[in-house]
């Protein structure tokens, strides 16, 4: 055995090594499985998913056993699964997967949290002797973490079957998968390295790395710049998601971190993206990809107050990103490297939010299936669907890390020294060496030294102590030690740490006249100087009431958006609009899809003169889906109530910041009237021409009076009313057309009675047994061939105008006479008789006296020509 070996080994065996390793990730675990079992417990009290069992037959009490080991593993990144196998009779086998990603970030936290503070903290309470046995305690707890979370997996996965009809189908639903093995073992590797990193004395030294100390300050910049960002987001979210999405409120744990997230992403300029293709479970998704920004038509204005978040992320994370660096004014001459190094915080920033965009953010769900899973589950054999990051989202978070560069090595010392305390709470002890004494901050015994410590840059100014304990992502605080037993902790022997809570060795601490700054100013500079404690009152009283006037300008117009502006408030007006009986402003809202040449009771002389127009409207809220929203409104019209829903789509932006929804052609009520014998009627006192005796035009909702175009001593009419509604299938259901009855008036009979009385004694005076267009005719006179005929009428026919049923209607094909007037049947009340005589030859040559009686009726129409009467009576050749 080699001597470096055998060096390892007795720390190895100690029991203090394991329990340093072993107990903080059990504390993990368990804190995971208990945040995991309560989020399971308020997901599977949701009706959808006691539902699922209803409608599906499945063991959801399997899934609600297995679903907090999913969610402990999705925790880390990893990942769930739904297989299913088939075999249905004659159909065949069918099989197929559902994998799906994304985290739940609380549970994250808590997991990763709890496993960093106790590791850190077991390694404050009894540090590694060496590097050696630093790594093994961060193997054995990342092999150990990692293996129990996936026998975990493995014990507590869902599998059942279910029997119907003869076919059996195999389910199993657990988060086994290689993604579930290896990236929570990769997470847990990292955190158990910034863990110990955190907790030791030497820092970076523990584990072989002190490069890592040069991360310390960018990765607590980028840090404290999300956590701030983030916590304020996610709080929002809170109250966000049960307003602005249909969720139960059972979901708000699992997501409202994720959410939080996302809308850090939105308001610093960055974006997200949801696609999906292909059918998934019988869900059609229409294969689609969209994209939203902050400037993105369809985002809120809301999320411009987030901004607010954004400005105050960059004040805390200037305070940190400056006091972690050396001051400028301790540096002799020139400082030649005070921009040299800018380029570590973007570099931060952009690994950071990468990071994030890969792991934390998207949200994936892929499903894959045979040919007769397809079939049988009405699929495509493959569907995916997601949420994630825009792939350039991260550059534009380094763009902010620049940001913060250059206001932490411009405005950031004044700030510093202006509001030191603001300043300690952000950074902690994480301060340069030279920020120490000016912050008071208190010597801890366990430093992760900083850089500038090591190096000693400068040449006149002396570097005091200094480190950083890194927290969450290798950041934490940082510690001061004054012990001058040797010069630097580069000298310390590799391998060899000194002895446990013994403090490590660092250069002296700063003297000077200056010590707030650390030590005197260089000839030539001055050491920055707080702003001026009236003009930085007046500034913040002046910045605090404009932040106020901005979120309460916000909230107003958030208010007025949805209150005047928002899908319910159009479809508001719109009614306003056809209760003032304004039609042209209505159709400027919404155009209805009608021809020109059917508008006619589109107009406000028609729809201003309705007897009832809409009133008592209620809007519904509106279900907005993007850039569509549905409304439902209940209306009265003269008593009766009726309900329609609208559509609208939002078409952009009034004034920069309302919502312009437009309102989609609603489908509107076609007003139908029987109108026989008429060519034109007038509609709540306008005439409108009618069409084959009839009235079936588009009408805004109202009550319509319907009556005669013009009153005449011939014809007579009721005024009829009726209702127009916007056109749903309630009210067409069983719609009947009203009937305008146009009556003949006695003066129309006396007349029509009269002619026929003419045009019958005008018959009479003719000499044919069949005179032309007269209601009688003798058959005899005709077949004796009789000559010397003459008529006499011994009575009149009494015609009656109109059909038998008094209504004085026919069939509309019949109501146009032959001039084109309207026209009523003439038929006979009472017939009438002719007396015809004559002579005809007789079979010997001989004349005789011929005569005969014929009983007659008058058919045929009365017509109304430009205001009078005109008959046409059909000709009976046999007088029947």
């Amino acid at each position: 055995m080699s001597p470096s070996a055998a060096k390892y080994l007795p720390a190895f065996g100690q029991g203090t090594t394991w329990r340093s390793a072993l107990i903080p990730p059990g504390l993990a675990l368990l804190a995971g499985i208990i945040v995991s079992i309560i989020v399971s417990a308020l997901l599977t009290s949701m009706g959808d998913f006691t539902s699922l069992a209803e409608n599906t037959g499945f063991n959801t009490d399997g899934i609600s056993y297995a679903l907090p080991f999913v969610l402990l593993a999705m925790s880390l990144f990893g990942s769930a699964v739904f297989r299913f196998s088939v075999q249905a009779g004659d159909m065949g086998q069918a099989s197929g997967s559902l994998f799906a990603s994304g985290a739940p970030l609380l549970i994250t936290i808590i997991v990763i949290g709890v496993l960093w503070w106790f590791t850190k903290r077991s390694e404050l309470k009894s540090p590694s002797p060496n590097r050696g046995v630093t790594w093994i305690r961060i193997g054995i707890t990342t092999l150990s973490m990692a293996l129990v979370l996936l026998l975990l997996e493995l014990i507590f996965a869902a599998r059942f079957s279910i029997t119907d009809s003869g076919g059996v189908a195999d389910l199993e639903f657990s988060a086994v998968t290689v993604r579930s093995f290896f990236l929570p073992l990769l997470v847990i590797f990292v955190t158990s390295i910034c863990a110990r990193i955190a907790g030791h004395f030497k820092g970076s030294e523990a584990i072989g790395a002190p490069f890592l100390r040069w991360l310390v300050p960018s990765v607590l910049v980028t840090w404290t710049h999300l956590v701030v960002t983030t916590l304020a987001l996610s709080v929002v979210a809170i109250f966000l998601i049960p307003l602005s999405f249909d969720m139960p409120w059972q979901t708000i744990p699992a997501i409202f971190i994720n959410v939080g997230l996302i809308l850090t992403m939105l308001v610093h300029f960055g974006g997200v993206s949801a696609s999906a293709q292909g059918d998934m479970m019988g869900y059609d998704s229409g294969g689609f990809s969209e994209s939203l920004t902050i400037f993105s038509r369809e985002a809120p204005g809301q999320l411009w107050i987030g901004l607010l978040a954004v400005v105050a992320a960059v004040l805390a994370a200037t305070l940190v990103a400056t006091v972690t660096r050396r001051p400028y004014w301790t540096v002799v001459g020139e400082d030649k490297q005070q921009w040299t190094a800018a380029w570590k915080l973007p570099l931060a920033f952009c690994a950071v939010w990468g990071l994030l965009s890969v792991l934390a953010v998207p949200l994936r769900v892929h499903l894959e299936g045979s040919a007769a899973a397809a079939s049988m589950l009405d699929a495509f054999g493959t569907a995916r669907a997601g949420v994630g990051p825009l792939a350039w989202s991260f550059l534009i978070f380094a763009l902010w890390g620049a940001v913060i560069e250059v206001l932490s090595r411009t405005l950031g010392p004044r700030l510093v020294l202006t509001v030191p305390a603001l300043a300690k709470f952000f950074a902690g002890r994480a301060v340069h060496p030279h920020w120490g004494q000016a912050l008071s901050m208190s010597e801890p015994h366990h430093p992760l030294i900083h850089p500038d410590a090591v190096t000693g840059r400068g040449s006149g100014a002396g570097v005091g102590a200094a480190g950083v304990a890194a927290g969450g992502a290798g950041a934490g605080s940082a510690t001061y030690s004054s012990d001058p037993r040797s010069d630097s902790p580069a000298h310390a022997e590799p391998g060899a740490y000194p002895p446990a809570g013994a403090p490590y060795p660092m250069s002296a601490p700063p003297t000077g006249a200056d010590s707030g700054a650390g030590s005197p100013p260089p000839p030539g500079t001055a050491p920055a100087k707080p702003f001026d404690k009236k003009k930085a009152t007046l500034v913040g009283v002046i910045s605090g009431s404009a932040i106020l006037a901005i979120v309460a300008a916000l909230i107003v117009v958030t208010q007025v958006n949805g209150h005047m502006f928002g899908p319910e408030a159009t479809v508001e007006k719109y009614f306003s609009e056809l209760s003032d009986g304004d039609a042209e402003d209505a159709l400027k809202m919404a155009d209805v899809d009608v021809p020109s040449e059917q508008r006619q009771l589109l107009a406000n002389d028609i729809l201003g003169a309705a007897k009832a127009l809409p009133k008592d409207v209620t809007v519904e809220d509106a279900e907005i889906n993007g850039n569509s929203a549905t409304v439902s409104a209940t209306y009265d019209v003269g008593g009766s109530k009726s309900t329609t829903s609208f559509s609208l789509h939002k078409a952009g932006k009034k004034a920069l910041f309302f919502d312009d929804w437009k309102l989609q052609a609603p489908e509107l009520f076609y007003l139908s009237v029987e109108t026989p014998g008429l060519s034109k009627v007038k509609v709540n006192g306008i005439d409108i021409d009618t069409v084959d005796s009839g009235l079936a035009l588009p009408a805004f909702p109202g009550m319509y009076s319907i009556g005669l175009a013009e009153e005449t001593d011939l014809v007579s009419a009721d005024e009829i009313e009726t209702r127009a509604f916007f056109a749903n299938d309630a009210d067409m259901e069983g719609y009947e057309p009203a009937l305008l009855a146009a009556q003949p008036t006695d003066a129309f009979r006396t007349e029509v009675n009269k002619q026929v009385k003419t045009l019958i004694d005008s018959c009479a005076k003719k000499t044919v047994a069949q005179p032309d267009g007269c209601p009688f005719g003798s058959y005899s006179a005709e077949s004796y061939d009789a000559t010397n005929i003459k008529w006499s009428i011994s009575s009149y026919p009494t015609a009656n105008v109109g059909d038998s049923s008094g209504e004085g209607y026919f069939d509309p094909e019949d109501s146009t006479g032959p001039n084109g007037g309207p026209a009523w049947p003439i038929s006979t009340e009472t017939t009438g008789e002719a007396f015809v005589t004559g002579k005809y030859d007789s079979f010997f040559d001989e004349s005789d006296t011929f005569d005969d009686t014929v009983t007659f009726s008058v058919d045929g129409t009365a017509e109304i020509v430009d205001g009078k009467v005109v008959i046409n009576i059909e000709g009976d050749p046999y007088g029947f």
